[in-house]
């Protein structure tokens, strides 16, 4: 869990505001402690009009997302953004095919932060047949018009505007578009 910090981390002493959330003080250490988001990588696979999709069977209806997750210590956000394709849905992509849209900083289950980084990708640069694996139930292909039809879904933290998918579909075409011209 990354949360902004209520005490030091090396004294233990409560900390005061100083610019919160991103940095508070500490008293006793006579110093700052800062609190950083959460970077984050998610792949946005086009087939035409569909985006892949993974499965998270959260308590209570299915939700489908965007493949994706954190960006390890040491790695390359687009190189997250592969392994976490491969770590969910089973599918090989070199980095190089992926091209960034969209970054931003929100709020996440209140007082956690992220960054998250938006890829897309051309299912035709993509390798393997997709199955789901590690922490999904499930891997399909899905419309807008055919998730607005369910009763599923689309589970994103990101901030309203980007619950749908049409805005995944859209801004992943055009950026594809653009880097393919």
């Amino acid at each position: 869990m990354n949360e902004p910090p209520d005490y030091c981390p090396r004294c233990g002493t409560e900390l005061e505001p100083l610019d919160p959330p991103s940095s508070t003080y500490c008293r006793a250490c006579d110093a700052p402690v800062f609190y950083n988001p959460i970077p984050t990588a998610r792949l946005a696979v086009l087939d035409g009009d569909a985006v892949l999709l993974v499965r998270v069977d959260a308590p209570g209806d299915p939700m489908w997302g965007t493949p994706g997750g954190m960006v390890e210590p040491g790695e390359d956000p687009d190189e997250a953004g592969a392994r976490e394709l491969r770590e969910e849905t089973t599918l090989s992509v070199d980095s190089n095919d992926m091209v960034l849209f969209d970054a931003r900083t929100f709020a996440k289950f209140g007082r956690v932060q992220k960054t998250s980084l938006a890829y897309a990708v051309d299912a035709a640069d993509v390798r393997g047949d997709p199955r789901a694996a590690d922490e999904v139930t499930d891997v399909k292909y899905w419309t807008p018009a055919e998730l607005d039809a369910a009763p599923d879904r689309l589970l994103t933290s990101w901030p309203d505007a980007h619950r749908d998918l049409r805005w995944w579909v859209e801004n992943a075409r055009r950026a594809l578009a653009c880097h393919d011209s």
